[in-house]
């Protein structure tokens, strides 16, 4: 029944840190004025307001969990207590309940259906969804009026009562609808009026104003709405003056887990700029030059590659490739032979093209190639005498505070990651036999939202480079294909003047795409856990805010 309900509070901070860290629950979109909580099939949000203010709600949890779940909020609140019990049977619900309040002084239900059952520990995505949802108003008669000719039902033969509690709706979902001044139950709190928003699953919306009043209105979200409709599956992060995200989809399809604002995705080749960061890095360090040939720094496994260092970042080596994505079009295909669990280092890479003939003259053209940061990988465990996964690690993600970004097994991915999923005929299968184990030089490292707008900001403040060898990664020293290139990075213009540096990655279970604007300094991200979905998603919002001129 519940889509989205939304509250109002004056304590925004208080209620986004009680929810997200102290319970633990998902953010699934976050901006300066309001946070949204990932709630099983349902939404809750909360919205700023000058207004202090209070609701009760209820969510549904599986029936055999109750227990589990008690002794889960027990160890994080406190429980109101009725008449020195702390829990409630309702036989005319055939659900056990208990209550507690957040800093707002919500009150807030756990309603354990004992007509759903769900195996293992009580955790947040044991959450069903929002049970029920209080609307306090002074006119009763006509709200529940109104509300009856929405074909939402009143529970009971009674009809409505405008001195007490009345339920609406069916099945396990419910609107109560009740007058002010009504002691809540397992509360010391009298029911007060303050206004809200419902959108049912059919899209129907429910507003009641400060004042109790109704007012019936069409749901109006259109980028949520249409990333929706486009099945987007991931996180979009737009950083402005103000700071917008949300999250879409299911990280986990097999035990519905949802995506939210903090979970790590893959990004496949969009980690190619980390790669070109770190080489820039030695450059600066003058334990390399963009000059140097890789026949010379690595002569016993290319002695018959002369591209430069710079030929490898602007894909214009002209060494032969292991996956060409200009003759191949099923990455999947390189692992018949050679299993991906096998695909540990850039090493275990070298025989798919260390002895093949070269492609053209360095320096010809431009050809993406995968293979010539495979080779830039091994020329930085060459100079630094480390692991490349640890250069990325101390030189970029720490020093970027990039704290939930890294390079992980797909057998043994930490929590909050993202499973990436392939669709086929009859449903969808995981990634993890489609893509090497673990990423590397040329791609596969995961990363959240958030990270990437560390990232971007780093680089910008020049706290991962000089400013003279930022400028130089920046360049555009290649035109390729899809605009323009620098070191690891596409360049887009308009008019002459650059509009977007950006990153791409796609795998199959990943798109990924990364933006810096540097006319206003914003950063829009995309990460999506299909393999399609981040490009059409990033078009979307770019064209929701794009201006006259064409700036972000």
């Amino acid at each position: 029944m519940f889509k989205k309900v939304t509250l109002y509070t004056n304590r925004l901070e208080e209620l986004k840190g009680f929810y997200e860290y102290q319970l633990g629950f998902r953010i699934v979109e976050e901006g300066d004025t309001g946070f949204t909580l990932s709630i099983g099939e349902s939404q809750l949000v909360f919205e700023k307001s000058e207004r202090k203010a209070f609701y009760h709600f209820a969510f549904n949890i599986p029936g055999n969990q109750f227990t589990l779940a008690k002794s889960w909020a027990n160890s994080r609140v406190t429980l109101n207590r009725q008449d020195g019990m702390d829990e409630i049977f309702y036989a005319n619900f055939n659900a056990d309940a208990f209550y507690f309040q957040d800093p707002a002084g919500n009150i807030i239900e756990f309603i354990a259906r004992r007509n759903v059952d769900r195996m293992g520990d009580f955790t947040v995505d044991s959450l069903l969804n929002i049970s029920e949802v209080s609307i306090t108003t002074p006119h009763v008669k006509e709200i529940g009026r109104r509300l009856e000719e929405m074909n939402i039902p009143v529970r009971g033969n009674k009809g409505i009562d405008p001195g007490t509690l009345n339920f609406l709706g069916k099945g396990d979902t419910y609107l109560l609808l009740v007058p002010p001044k009504r002691l809540w139950y397992f509360s010391k709190q009298k029911s007060e009026t303050h206004p809200l928003s419902v959108e049912l699953a059919d899209g129907r919306q429910i507003d009641i104003t400060e004042e109790g009043e109704f007012r019936e209105a069409a749901a109006e979200n259109p980028i949520s709405d249409t990333l929706e409709e486009m099945e987007f599956s991931g996180v979009a992060i737009f950083k402005r003056k103000e700071t917008w995200s949300t999250a879409k989809g299911l990280a986990d399809r097999a035990n519905l887990r949802p995506n939210a604002i903090d979970t790590r995705f893959g990004i496949a080749s969009g980690s190619k700029i980390f790669t070109a960061v770190i080489i820039c890095q030695l450059v600066e360090e003058g334990l390399l030059s963009f000059e140097a040939k890789l026949s010379e720094v690595l002569p016993d496994l290319f002695p018959d590659f002369p591209a430069t260092i710079h030929h490898l970042l602007t894909h214009t080596s002209g060494i032969p490739d292991y996956f060409d994505e200009e003759t191949m079009a099923d990455y999947e295909e390189l692992w018949h032979d050679r299993p991906m669990y096998g695909m540990k280092t850039g090493s275990d890479f070298l025989p798919l093209f260390q002895n093949r003939p070269m492609l053209f003259t360095p320096g010809e053209r431009f050809r993406y190639n995968n293979a010539g940061f495979i080779a830039l990988g091994l020329v930085v465990e060459k100079i630094t005498g480390k692991p490349f996964i640890e250069e990325v690690e101390e030189r970029i993600f720490a020093r970027a505070e990039m704290a939930d970004s890294g390079y992980f097994p797909l057998d043994q991915l930490p929590a909050q990651t993202a499973f990436g999923y392939i669709e086929e005929k009859n449903g969808w299968r995981t990634n993890q036999y489609a893509i090497p184990v673990i990423g590397g030089a040329d791609g596969g490292a995961f990363v959240t939202a958030n990270d990437m707008v560390r990232f971007w900001e780093s680089l910008m403040n020049h706290s991962l480079l000089s400013k003279g060898m930022t400028g130089c990664l920046l360049t555009a020293h290649v035109s390729g294909g899809s605009g323009d290139y620098g070191y690891g990075v596409w360049i887009d213009r308009q008019d002459g003047a650059i509009t977007k540096y950006h990153v791409i990655g796609y795998d199959p279970g990943v798109s990924f795409h990364s933006g810096y604007y540097p006319d206003s300094g914003s950063v829009l991200t995309v990460l999506s856990n299909r393999g399609k979905g981040a490009f059409e998603a990033m078009k979307l919002i770019e064209g929701a805010w794009l201006d006259e001129a064409g700036q972000i």
